[in-house]
């Protein structure tokens, strides 16, 4: 496995569903950009080669960048950042890529149980518990509208409910984990543990081979002792 491209190309990937099933996706030989008007994600623009000034005018002409966040990695990485500040975006954030492969099943604590979204209902209630989490929304629009491809989940505690989690699995049997959080007042009790093993649980009876995901610097820790592996960078712009 191609630890960078399948990374990525479960990102791109999951990024491209949300914008075809709940919005806009549009793509050419210079980049790919999705987004859903009503939600903050997926709205993102990649690029298929480092952009030089014709590339980003165009952007900047025919899209409103304010709401758009423009992810880069590996190859070309110092190129495309210095292209991206040279037109007025600024860095966000910066994540990293891990990896880890599914030999066997894990145990957990069972602390929490697990409630997989499957209708319009359970779809509102993941969309606002995730906008508690991150601080952000992904309109319940657009998790009904990708949960037959994409498997949303509700962790509660004592019937409480205290995080998300969505897993997908793309066509090259690659398992995303993605939208993994903890409401703040229940963090720091090992919740997040029982999350990442269950989705990881999860993946390998579906039949995938590795996981992927992309890390902040505050959850870094609780993948390496998963037996995650950190692959490349990932660094996220907006417009300034």
């Amino acid at each position: 496995m191609n630890a960078i491209i399948s990374n990525t190309n479960n990102l791109t990937s999951l990024w491209t569903l949300g914008g075809k099933t709940a919005g806009k996706f549009v793509t050419n030989d210079d980049f790919s950009i999705s987004v859903v008007s009503n939600s903050e994600w997926p709205n993102k623009l990649w690029f298929h080669k480092v952009p030089d000034s014709r590339i980003m005018d165009s952007i900047l002409d025919n899209w409103d960048m304010r709401k758009i966040t423009i992810p880069i990695w590996a190859a070309n990485l110092s190129g495309t950042e210095e292209v991206l500040k040279n037109h007025g975006f600024i860095m966000k954030n910066e994540l990293t890529g891990m990896a880890v492969r599914l030999d066997s099943t894990i145990s957990s604590a069972n602390k929490i149980w697990f409630e997989k979204v499957n209708d319009y209902r359970t779809a509102i209630k993941w969309s606002k518990l995730f906008q508690k989490c991150f601080g952000y929304l992904i309109h319940s629009e657009t998790v009904e509208k990708t949960m037959e491809e994409v498997d949303y989940f509700i962790g509660r505690f004592e019937d409480q409910p205290v995080g998300t989690a969505a897993l997908y699995l793309d066509n090259t049997g690659i398992a995303g984990l993605h939208s993994m959080g903890i409401v703040p007042e229940h963090r720091r009790k090992g919740f997040a543990e029982d999350f990442m093993v269950h989705l990881l649980n999860t993946a390998r009876h579906d039949g995938a081979k590795y996981a992927t995901l992309q890390a902040s610097a505050m959850g870094k820790g609780i993948y390496l002792r998963t037996g995650f592996k950190e692959d490349f960078q990932l660094k996220n712009f907006v417009k300034h």
